[in-house]
């Protein structure tokens, strides 16, 4: 199972990268399903996930996500 981290603490990380010009692209495991889901907008964080496959929403804030970093040097 991927690692999931409390939400708040993603925030920060997230905010931080974006201060530096970098992009965060936040990811999340549906609740009913557990397919494994990335949002297509950089620095920006959903509270609540929709799942393409199940059509399930996810409650991101209360359990948690990631999230994949786009870094160019």
């Amino acid at each position: 199972m991927p690692n999931d981290y409390p939400f708040y603490e993603i925030a920060v990380a997230v905010k931080e990268y974006a201060e530096k010009g970098f992009s965060c692209y936040q990811k999340f495991t549906c609740s009913a399903c557990g397919q494994r889901l990335t949002m297509e907008e950089p620095n920006v964080l959903y509270k609540e996930g929709h799942c393409d496959k199940c059509g399930h929403i996810t409650n991101i804030e209360k359990q948690g996500c990631n999230y994949m970093l786009h870094m160019i040097v």
